[in-house]
């Protein structure tokens, strides 16, 4: 979908019918140029996860005050009919990945890069992380507070673990969570 860009567009779906939600991301993981970053089954959990995405990909319109919140962070949100390929709805929308939305993505050292993936992986406190990585929970600590020092500089900041998680997803670090049950 974008010219003349090797990065993918950046897609998060939002459809509050399962079914529904997984059809609109299977065709987006199907369509070359684009990535699925993040489903939902409403803009405001997007909203409140802070998710950052080039296109917002919807079943229905989202309330006006999320779409503008969606607008502000550089999110064009844009809605499938019923019925409608979706692929062939984002080209239509003339949707294209702008290099000023581009996220900028912290320069993280390779044990920050794999601190960061261990700590958000998991639900296990500090210390048992540590212990998996072999190292002192000071030490994970002190890896966490420059990660996430790293992130604020890079305008993305990311006090908590949930945070660290969806930068992880916007950064293609991690694969989205699967819609399925």
């Amino acid at each position: 979908m974008p010219e003349g860009d090797d990065a993918a567009l950046r897609v998060a779906v939002v459809a509050a019918d399962q079914p529904a939600r997984a059809a609109l991301l299977a065709a987006v993981e199907r369509a070359p140029g684009l990535q699925a970053i993040a489903w939902a089954d409403s803009a405001e959990a997007l909203l409140v996860l802070d998710t950052r995405a080039d296109v917002c990909l919807c079943d229905r319109a989202p309330p006006p005050v999320q779409a503008a919140r969606l607008a502000d962070r550089g999110c064009q949100v844009v809605v499938v009919q019923p019925g409608a390929d979706p692929v062939e709805t984002l080209r239509r929308a003339r949707v294209e990945h702008r290099p000023g939305t581009t996220l900028v993505r912290p320069d993280l050292a390779p044990r920050q890069l794999e601190v960061l993936l261990a700590y958000v992986s998991t639900n296990d406190v500090q210390a048992a992380v540590a212990r998996s990585l072999g190292m002192d929970p000071e030490t994970l600590r002190t890896h966490l507070r420059r990660i996430r020092a790293k992130y604020a500089d890079a305008g993305r900041p990311a006090p908590t673990r949930r945070d660290l998680y969806v930068r992880a997803l916007e950064d293609g670090l991690l694969p989205p969570p699967s819609p399925r049950r």
